[in-house]
């Protein structure tokens, strides 16, 4: 899976570079922070591991995550890019699901395990 969301992530900057030139390097570092650490993967990742968290955590991750996915197609827009948006949404689905469930479970537990060393 790792290999389909690293092929679409290069599938997406050649579209890119085909619409916008060499203004697509600025799409770089956001495709790097909405596809891989907040937005989209962060919703699908928090909605996977639903039992594993407080429901205070469930709201407060589902917020920032959907607050962090709104403000990337916000910037799209405002930057004109609103061709690409679909492959940010669909990139974002294909990295959440490219990292195991199992590792998911095991990244949460051990932060839970650090909250209560504190």
């Amino acid at each position: 899976m790792n290999f389909i969301s690293f092929a679409y992530g290069i599938y997406s900057i050649s579209k890119a570079f085909s619409l916008y030139g060499f203004w697509t390097i600025l799409l770089i570092p956001l495709w790097i922070i909405f596809c891989y650490f907040t937005g989209i993967p962060g919703i699908i990742n928090l909605s996977r591991t639903i039992k594993y968290w407080k429901k205070k955590e469930i709201v407060q991750g589902l917020i920032a995550n959907i607050i962090a996915a709104s403000i990337l197609f916000i910037v799209l827009d405002f930057a004109n890019a609103a061709e690409i948006k679909s492959n940010f949404f669909w990139g974002g689905i294909i990295t959440a699901f490219a990292m195991p469930k199992a590792a998911l479970i095991s990244e949460r537990i051990d932060s839970q395990k650090e909250s209560d060393k504190e």
